[in-house]
């Protein structure tokens, strides 16, 4: 059973997609607008997502690319489903991030074949050691400079120790509602530097009700010594550039 995210203002197309795969266990979550398709996102932590490309709002083409932007969803797959059919929109789609592109009106048996090879490709995927996304880290260093950088990893290291210590607490009392505040909490902050296996140990506990707080916690410390190993490599840097 997965959980997945349809984008698309067509209510009645919603509906048949939601009926198709429902008999397979999936559920389905329908946004009408664009514009609040990222943060459903955040919301379900979807398995995979169908995108339309018009829509009020963001096109689908920008969510997509907003996606892919996204330390935490970077991978997420997407399947485009459009009314457009020329080869030339696919291939803006293909470039653009899509796994996959299908045409309205769809095929019922090719899209659940699409969905079913999209999650199977994506639960051969293992997160392998992803504790901090140097890419985002060198574009926050670009957007910040150098100084404000260091400061708010130097920030998200206390923070992340301070928040998994609640969570680790909370689940061990039985606090589930401090647990999921936390883990939102810290989910969101994770993308923000592209700390993936963090973000996606603190949606375990959010959607699938983790309460085993070992594994967030030793997540968590490899992410602080990461944070704190990239911000000493910085300084090295900045120190030989500057000899």
């Amino acid at each position: 059973m997965a959980r997945i995210v349809i984008v698309d203002d067509d209510e009645l197309l919603c509906q048949i997609v939601t009926r198709t795969l429902a008999p397979a266990g999936h559920v389905v979550v329908a946004v009408r607008d664009g514009d609040d398709a990222l943060e459903s996102l955040w919301e379900n932590g979807p398995d995979l997502v169908i995108l339309d490309c018009a829509l009020p709002g963001k096109t689908g083409l920008a969510i997509l690319r907003e996606i892919r932007q996204s330390a935490m969803f970077s991978t997420l797959p997407v399947l485009i489903l459009t009314a457009r059919r020329s080869e030339w929109h696919a291939k803006m789609a293909i470039t653009a991030g899509a796994n996959e592109y299908l045409r309205k009106p769809f095929d019922a048996a090719e899209l659940v074949e699409t969905v079913d090879r999209l999650l199977a490709a994506t639960a051969t995927v293992t997160l392998g050691s992803h504790f901090l996304d140097d890419k985002r880290v060198a574009e926050l260093r670009i957007a910040l400079g150098e100084r404000q950088a260091d400061i708010l990893l130097g920030m998200m290291e206390r923070d992340i120790a301070e928040r998994t210590g609640v969570i680790v607490r909370a689940l061990a009392a039985g606090d589930t509602e401090t647990a999921l505040t936390q883990a939102h909490a810290l989910r969101g902050a994770s993308d923000g530097i592209g700390a993936v296996e963090l973000g996606q140990l603190c949606l375990k506990i959010e959607r699938e009700g983790e309460r085993d707080g070992a594994p967030i916690a030793a997540c968590a410390s490899a992410t602080v010594k990461a944070i704190a190993l990239a911000r000493v490599a910085s300084r090295d840097q900045a120190a030989m550039s500057s000899a």
